[in-house]
């Protein structure tokens, strides 16, 4: 039986001493990898609203089979002070990336550290250092390898548990970025939307009027996720393309991801909405999801089959939902069907008794999408912030 593989496995080993306390060690084994993923958990302990990463998860993402390190490639760093483990990072470098950007740019992610800037210090010092050593002349984050996975510092909102694709920190690691000199490369901003008002008129009105128009709104079909995910994925790759920080993969790519790999067993009908034009094509959509984040909590980042049990058993009490974002040809915009089917979410999930929603993030640079969900009532109550530094 062949051993998994992991992108870590080709490091060699090494010790950096800090000083007399301190260390920082390469990750080159499972052992090390696991000892990286646990940290959190340390971090935490007595944080009620963090939400625990799930294994699987992580373990995917660093196998050498993950497709994107077929552009990319990572070192991973375990700070030690007296023997405990009190920090880790990775330091990022994806191709595809640079090839957009036009520049030598690399991203530090998987960043945790107890509350000691000089442990914090030391671990962005091995992180830049292996970054310049590829010629990397721009150190960015923190960003988890994609902007999808984990993008930017939360600045404020640390009193509730985050929702599902929210990043969470503590406040300290904000002070801790900007004593080390990065200064704030770009903004991503989340609105809520309470849900306890009357539904705009306007949104009704549009609702109506995509129907006269012979358009049809239906929900995703999950007995059908094959046929789906064919032209889903293409028009999601479309949609987010306009996006800051976004990088072109190939399809396949997207396909295995984690969340769209088991979007058959999450999609959520009532709430992923599809819009067909007359002749039964799909122009557009709006991905919205309950918030899985409060089942996942339960987990404590182990799946498994009787973590799935329980996932499904608490999904049933989830009480919140999470506008991610909408997709729409580019011949179908300005024809009401964005406003459409915000109504007919806000519709379901007041049906549902939710309280209220996230909506984003948003590039703090997309004026108009930040008007389009200003104008359903949401207000704007968190930013999160992709920081960098020349290395």
């Amino acid at each position: 039986m062949l051993k998994t593989k992991y992108i870590f496995n080709s490091e060699k080993p090494e010790i950096i001493k800090i000083d007399s306390e301190l260390k920082i060690i390469k990750v080159t084994t499972l052992d090390e990898f696991k000892d990286f993923f646990r940290l959190p958990w340390k971090i935490y302990e007595n944080d009620k609203n963090w939400v625990p990463p799930i294994w699987e998860e992580t373990k995917g993402l660093f196998k050498t089979k993950n497709y994107f390190w077929r552009h990319a490639k990572a070192c991973l760093f375990l700070a030690y002070k007296n023997n405990e483990i009190v920090g880790r990072i990775a330091a990022i470098i994806d191709d595809l990336c640079i090839k957009k950007e036009k520049e030598e740019i690399g991203y530090f992610g998987f960043f945790e550290v107890i509350n000691d800037y000089n442990v914090a210090k030391g671990l962005f010092d091995v992180a830049k250092k292996w970054l310049k050593s590829s010629k990397i002349i721009k150190m960015r984050g923190p960003i988890d390898a994609r902007i999808d996975i984990r993008c930017g510092l939360l600045l404020n909102g640390y009193n509730e548990t985050p929702y599902i694709f929210a990043s969470y920190n503590p406040k300290y690691y904000v002070d801790f970025v900007e004593k080390y000199g990065m200064r704030k490369c770009r903004d991503q901003l989340v609105y809520y939307l309470d849900l306890s008002p009357p539904i705009p008129q306007y949104l009704k009105d549009a609702a109506e009027k995509i129907e006269k128009m012979g358009i049809k709104i239906r929900g995703f079909n999950r007995l059908k996720t094959g046929s789906e995910i064919k032209w889903w994925v293409p028009m999601m790759m479309k949609t987010f393309s306009f996006h800051w920080g976004y990088v072109d993969v190939p399809e396949e790519e997207v396909k295995t991801r984690f969340g769209v790999k088991q979007i058959r067993w999450i999609a959520d009908p009532g709430l992923f909405l599809v819009a067909e034009s007359p002749d039964g094509k799909p122009i557009a959509f709006k991905w919205t999801t309950p918030d899985f984040n409060q089942p996942i909590k339960k987990l404590n980042g182990k799946l498994g089959v009787l973590g799935y049990l329980k996932f499904l058993y608490y999904t049933k009490k989830i009480n919140r939902g999470r506008l991610n974002f909408v997709g729409i040809k580019k011949e179908w915009r300005g024809k009401s069907l964005g406003s459409a089917m915000n109504y007919l979410t806000m519709l379901e999930m007041k049906r549902r008794n939710y309280p209220g929603a996230e909506c984003g993030w948003i590039d703090e640079k997309n004026i108009a999408s930040q008007r389009t969900i200003e104008k359903t009532g949401a207000k704007l109550y968190k930013k999160y912030r992709v920081y960098e530094i020349k290395t």
